[in-house]
Parts: structure tokens; C-alpha cells; sequence
């Protein structure tokens, strides 16, 4: 059983952070998303892309972007951009800028120990995971975990913990930001009004049970070849 938990830790703490969001917005009694979406129209409308980019530093942000609405701000880029490629690629351009700052920032709290303060809020454990993802896989971790801003939130923070390269990281987290956005905005762009529904709590959850089954189902394979190799022995 530890092994299974030790495998698909990842999906769970992703499922046990999205809750988390989900219940601090019930509680406080936040705006519905219909709401956010008007008054990200409205900053969107007045600001342009200096919206796009503080939100994108916010959302990358080690325990901030958790409880910071910012996963929108890829998908509502592209819908406000309408069929403007020009600003859809600026869009792409300042939302990647804008993760790439937060996560150089994420590298130097690890680095530099400040992220003691956030093991005392309780990140250790996901801290540690991701410690030990660098470590198994190297800085193609970095590949893994960068597709949510939240999730390569841990991981560049870790990287500095680790103290990894920068230079090494930054090369990696810049691929990685780069290739996962190019995904994300195009799939908003032609998803249009329809990709705001689409990362709604049903298509988290569904991503989720399918991630973890994906996972469990490599494991499977993995356990099956390591008992063919000792049986062959």
C-alpha cells in the first residue's frame, strides 16, 4: 500500500490542493466564477497584458497561486484575444514570462532556506516529494510537474533546495513553461467560452482518477518486468 501511495502521491496532493482551494472559496464566501471572470474582463479591458502577467507571477508563486484564481489566466488570455493571433501569441509570450519569474523566485527560496517559513505551514511533506521526484528523474521532473503552475511550483523550489544548477533549471523550466502553454492556449483557443467549463471541478477530478490510473497501470507493468527479471535470475 505504500508503494502504491508513494507512486500516485502526486494526482493526490494535486486532488487534496484543489479541494483545499475549493472549500477556502466556499467558506469566505468568494465571488462565483461567472463573477471573476467579469472583473478579469474588466482588468483585462484596462490593463492588457500587464493583467496576464501579474496574474501568471501569482499563480506560479509557491502557496499563493493555491489559493489565487490564477489558472484561468492562460484560458481567459486566449478567449479575450479572440481570433487577434497576434495577441494571443503576446498573450503566450507574458503568461510564460510571468511563470518563469515566479518560478526563478521559488528557486531562490529554496536556495536560500526561506522556505522553512512554508514547511511550518505544512508544505513539507509535498516539498519532500518533489525532492525526491529531482532526484529519481533529474531535471526531466521539471517536464512532469510544469504543466499546472502550482505543481512546478514545488518543483522549482525543490530544485533550489537541491541546489540544482541554475542555469540547468532555468534551460529546463523555460522548455517546459514554453511547451505546456503552447498546449494550453491552443486548446483554449479553439475551445473558446467552452474551455472555461472545461477546467471546472469535473474536468480536474476526471484528469485526476485518469492520471492516478495511468500511473497505477505503469506501476503494474514495472512490477510485472522487475518479477520476470528475479524469476529469470
Amino acid at each position: 500500500m505504500k508503494d502504491i501511495l508513494a507512486a500516485i502521491w502526486l494526482p493526490l496532493f494535486s486532488l487534496a490542493a484543489f479541494v483545499s482551494f475549493y472549500l477556502v472559496w466556499t467558506l469566505l464566501d468568494l465571488p462565483p466564477q461567472e463573477e471573476i471572470i467579469s472583473l478579469a474582463r474588466e482588468y483585462f479591458d484596462n490593463y492588457g497584458l500587464l493583467t496576464v502577467f501579474v496574474s501568471a507571477i501569482l499563480e506560479a508563486a509557491l502557496m499563493v497561486g493555491w489559493y489565487y484564481p490564477g489558472s484561468l489566466v492562460i484560458v481567459l488570455g486566449a478567449i479575450f484575444a479572440g481570433s487577434d493571433l497576434v495577441q494571443l501569441g503576446e498573450v503566450l509570450f507574458i503568461t510564460s514570462l510571468g511563470f518563469l519569474v515566479a518560478h526563478t523566485f521559488n528557486f531562490y527560496i529554496g536556495k536560500y532556506g526561506w522556505y522553512r517559513l512554508l514547511v511550518a505551514l505544512g508544505f513539507r511533506e509535498a516539498l519532500e516529494k518533489a525532492k525526491s521526484q529531482l532526484i529519481r528523474y533529474g531535471p526531466r521532473a521539471i517536464f512532469l510537474t510544469y504543466w499546472h503552475p502550482n505543481l512546478g511550483a514545488l518543483t522549482s523550489t525543490a530544485a533550489g533546495i537541491l541546489s540544482m544548477p541554475f542555469r540547468t533549471v532555468a534551460l529546463y523550466s523555460i522548455a517546459a513553461t514554453l511547451l505546456w502553454n503552447t498546449m494550453w492556449t491552443t486548446l483554449a483557443y479553439f475551445l473558446g467560452d467552452k474551455a472555461i467549463a472545461a477546467i471546472g471541478p469535473k474536468f480536474v477530478l476526471a484528469f485526476i482518477a485518469v492520471w492516478v490510473l495511468l500511473i497505477l497501470v505503469r506501476k503494474k507493468k514495472h512490477d510485472v518486468a522487475e518479477d520476470t527479471i528475479q524469476s529469470a535470475r
